[in-house]
C-alpha cells in the first residue's frame, strides 16, 4: 500500500510519515514523488482538504484526520469529498494502520465518536429512525458495522456466532430496504445532515 501524508503542520507530518514507516510495511510518498506515481490513499487534514486535493488524486482513496472538528462539519466533508474514512488523533497508531487497511480493502472507516454522534443523532432515546425500530443488538451491530468491523470482528466483541451476526444484519437490511454495509453507512451519513 502506497500512501501521501499531506497535513498542514510539517512537525506532524514528518513525525506520522516517519512513524508508518517504521512500524508497518507501508510506503509513504513524498509530494514531489506523488507527481509520478499515484497514492493508494491520501491522508489529509481539514486546512488541506480542497476539492483541488480530491481532483488532483480523483483515484486515490481520503482518510481526513480529525483535530476536534464538529461532527457537522465532518459529515459534510466526508459527503461533499465523497472520503473513504475519519480517523480521531484520540486513536493510536495501530488503529491508524488498521484504518489504513480497512480503507485499502475498499471499506469505510469512521471513527467511534462520529459513529456513535450519528447513531444519537439518527435513533434518539427511543432507538428509531423515523419510523423504523432497530432492537439494542441491531443498534450494536450497525455502530460495529461502521467503525469498519468484519462480522468475525463483530461475533467476538458481542459474543454470538458470526451467523448471528448475519442474520442481525440481514434483519437491518430489509427494515432499511438496503442491500449493503455501504448503503447502511451511507445512510446514516446522509440522514444526519
Amino acid at each position: 500500500m502506497v500512501i501521501l501524508i499531506k497535513i498542514k503542520s510539517k512537525l506532524l507530518n514528518d513525525a506520522l510519515c516517519q512513524y508508518v514507516e517504521s512500524v508497518s510495511d507501508i510506503e509513504i510518498l513524498s509530494e514531489s514523488e506523488s507527481i509520478k506515481s499515484t497514492p493508494d490513499i491520501v491522508v489529509t487534514d481539514i486546512h488541506n482538504l480542497t476539492e483541488d486535493l480530491v481532483n488532483k488524486y480523483s483515484k486515490s482513496k481520503f482518510l481526513l484526520l480529525d483535530t476536534g472538528i464538529k461532527n457537522e462539519d465532518l459529515v459534510f466533508c466526508l459527503i461533499k469529498y465523497k472520503l473513504r474514512g475519519i480517523f480521531s488523533y484520540n486513536f493510536g497508531i495501530e488503529q491508524f494502520i488498521k484504518a489504513l487497511k480497512v480503507i485499502a480493502q475498499g471499506q469505510t472507516w469512521i471513527s467511534n465518536n462520529l459513529v456513535q454522534a450519528l447513531i444519537n443523532r439518527e435513533f434518539g432515546d427511543e432507538n428509531k429512525i423515523g419510523k423504523i425500530k432497530f432492537t439494542d443488538k441491531e443498534s450494536e451491530i450497525i455502530q460495529y458495522v461502521c467503525e469498519g468491523l468484519s462480522n468475525k470482528e463483530i461475533a467476538k466483541n458481542l459474543f454470538i456466532s458470526e451467523q448471528t451476526v448475519k442474520s442481525h444484519l440481514h434483519k437491518i437490511f430489509a427494515k432499511l430496504d438496503i442491500k449493503n454495509r455501504s448503503q447502511l453507512i451511507k445512510l446514516y451519513i446522509y440522514n444526519s445532515r
